[in-house]
């Protein structure tokens, strides 16, 4: 590994050359490998100062960059008192004098990674300890404080919950599915006779089923949008992907709570499976168990 990963090729361009993407370069001119060269470089050293900058900015503020353009915009809070009693700045629109088009007022800490005034005490995440749990997400059914992504500081979680609860219900079904179909269970008719789950869109695309299937999937991404924009605007009491099915819900709080929470956990992993076994299919071409 260390000749590998330290040592530079012999014949290479220079101390820096590892022989990865030289094949990039290869019949180029000598001016377009420069201009590749030069580039590399200049991202890297940008970089390099906007990895610097995040740290500082998480370190300071403690937010990520999305909280933190939530809360003070763009151009942070004002500094209006810096420059009230300057004479040229009395009225003058080239001056920095209108809240919100100012620079962030700069604070000088003893403690290089210190709480805002005002900041929460603020859990640990328990899917990722080493990061924060991000706060909207109490009280949701299923918490695991995992949002890596900051994806809930710039969407609503009621939506990013109705996303994740319909994936769940889709890969659990494909999931069933995609065994059952291999393993010989086939809708009566000629056409779905034979044909593996690989083979499936394409032999529907050929037999001309797809057209029912998409405008009958239409009608339900219709329904469940629909239900989705009430239950967001709150004009109607819906729970994120809530469809009115309550069939098996326990009436008791605890109990819906237990039943929302199993099908979360069942979605989540039916999302891993059925990744594994789409993989599985189109790397080995066979049908379940794949062997």
């Amino acid at each position: 590994a260390h000749e590998i990963l330290v040592n530079p090729r012999s014949g290479g361009m220079g101390p820096s050359d590892y022989g990865l993407g030289v094949e990039l370069l290869e019949g180029k001119p000598a001016e377009e490998i420069e201009r590749r060269q030069t580039s590399e470089r200049n991202n890297g050293r940008l970089a390099m100062v906007a990895i610097m900058g995040l740290m500082v900015q998480d370190g300071m503020f403690g937010m990520t960059p999305v909280e933190l353009l939530k809360g003070g915009g763009w151009w942070g809070e004002s500094v209006d008192y810096l420059i009230k009693d300057i004479p040229i700045c009395s009225g003058v629109a080239g001056c920095a004098t209108r809240r919100g088009l100012t620079a962030r007022r700069a604070v000088v800490y003893s403690d290089p990674f210190p709480k805002l005034p005002d900041e929460p005490e603020q859990k640990m995440s328990e899917a990722l300890p080493y990061l924060k749990a991000p706060p909207q997400l109490e009280g949701w059914v299923g918490n695991k404080g995992f949002d890596p992504l900051s994806v809930t500081d710039a969407l609503p979680v009621y939506l990013t919950r109705e996303a994740e609860l319909k994936h769940g219900r889709v890969c659990m079904l494909a999931t069933v599915g995609w065994i059952a179909t291999d393993l010989g269970i086939h809708f009566p008719g000629e056409m779905f006779q034979n044909v593996s789950t690989l083979q499936a869109h394409d032999a529907m695309v050929k037999a001309g089923m797809m057209q029912p299937f998409l405008a009958f999937i239409g009608c339900l991404e219709l329904y469940g949008g629909f239900l989705l924009l009430q239950g967001l605007s709150e004009e109607l009491p819906r729970e994120a992907g809530d469809f009115y099915l309550r069939t098996l819900m326990p009436s008791d709080k605890a109990g819906a709570d237990t039943m929302k929470l199993k099908e979360l956990e069942n979605g989540r992993l039916a999302m891993m499976a059925f990744s594994g076994i789409a993989t599985a299919g189109a790397l080995t071409g066979k049908g379940w168990p794949f062997l």
